[in-house]
């Protein structure tokens, strides 16, 4: 519960993989209460490192304890962990992506959640990159005219690993979200291509071309194979074009008479993404992205799977 400073008590479930970086940063921010792995050794490092209890198993973790919760185990247990937590009356759940492997899991858990009370957040970090938020800002303000098109690219050399997903709903599910937050619209068609190479199990390329509803078109290329880790953006508009580098958070907007690319500080993402968790707990709030973000984004990777499975677009589910 709320500290004598007045920070919410945040435990983090699944301190392996990126969790390790949410315990970082919450402890950072004076608002990690505790950690829970299935790796007992790990959780008690983390527990003795910073001061907190530890547990290895949810069932462990007291009722009525923690304000919230961060759940980074792998996404096929996200559903019961989070239903698990609920229960434990913690009411503010941060998910990460992707927040469940369907969609039919993802509205049976936000229905359970719902009836406990559980204000839901969802891991779509990219929103809090300062060069996602540049991009957003230069369209609300109208610097590209109106806007037509966008593309995104993320790539990386990854080995074969045991996972629960493939490069669709564990790396382009990014920017899918961010085409829907730049677009402030829904896409309703797909067309998708998507291949194995050096992953046996899931696919580990692809490419989407979503359509919108406005007309606007957007392309999302991502694989597992590029030697190098690229995460660019490009926004085309009548008149400019906008273009990030999600890494070194660069963005340069461009017109017929200009080409600017104004200097800011790189910050973390992670951490502007838990501050607003936190703040959403200490203020009651529903926070953004929510559960309806991680239901689009799912529609979205069911749609684009399908097309790829069949060779023909396909119209994305209301």
């Amino acid at each position: 519960m709320l500290s004598m400073v007045g920070k919410p008590s945040i435990i983090v479930v699944g301190a392996g993989g990126f969790g390790k970086n949410h315990v970082r940063v919450l402890a950072e921010l004076g608002s990690l209460g505790g950690v829970c792995d299935i790796d007992r050794e790990r959780a008690s490092a983390y527990g003795k490192l910073y001061n907190v209890p530890y547990y290895v198993d949810v069932s462990e973790i007291p009722e009525n304890t923690y304000d919230g919760a961060v759940v980074s185990t792998p996404t096929s247990t996200h559903k019961e962990v989070a239903m698990q937590l609920a229960l434990k009356n913690v009411k503010h759940l941060l998910v990460e992506k992707p927040f469940t492997p369907t969609v039919k899991d993802a509205l049976e858990l936000i229905s359970f959640l719902k009836n406990r009370k559980v204000k839901i957040m969802v891991g779509f970090i990219e929103r809090f990159n300062p060069a996602a938020r540049m991009v957003k800002r230069y369209i609300e303000e109208g610097a590209l005219g109106e806007v037509i098109m966008a593309s995104a690219t993320r790539v990386r050399r990854w080995p074969e690993r045991i996972t629960d997903s493939g490069v669709l709903l564990d790396t382009a599910i990014h920017d899918i979200d961010l085409m829907r937050y730049f677009f402030s619209e829904d896409p309703v068609k797909v067309y998708a291509k998507t291949g194995r190479s050096m992953h046996r199990v899931h696919e580990d390329y692809a490419t989407i071309v979503l359509t919108f509803p406005s007309g606007r078109m957007a392309i999302i290329k991502a694989n597992w194979l590029t030697p190098y880790k690229i995460r660019s953006i490009e926004v085309i508009g009548s008149e400019g074009m906008v273009e990030a580098d999600l890494v070194t958070q660069q963005v340069t907007l461009s017109s017929k008479d200009d080409r600017i690319t104004p200097f800011s500080e790189w910050s973390e993402p992670l951490r502007y993404e838990l501050k607003h968790f936190i703040e959403c707990i200490v203020s009651d709030a529903n926070p953004s992205p929510g559960e309806e973000d991680a239901v689009e984004a799912l529609k979205i990777i069911e749609a684009s799977l399908k097309s790829s499975a069949t060779g023909n677009s396909v119209d994305i589910g209301t």
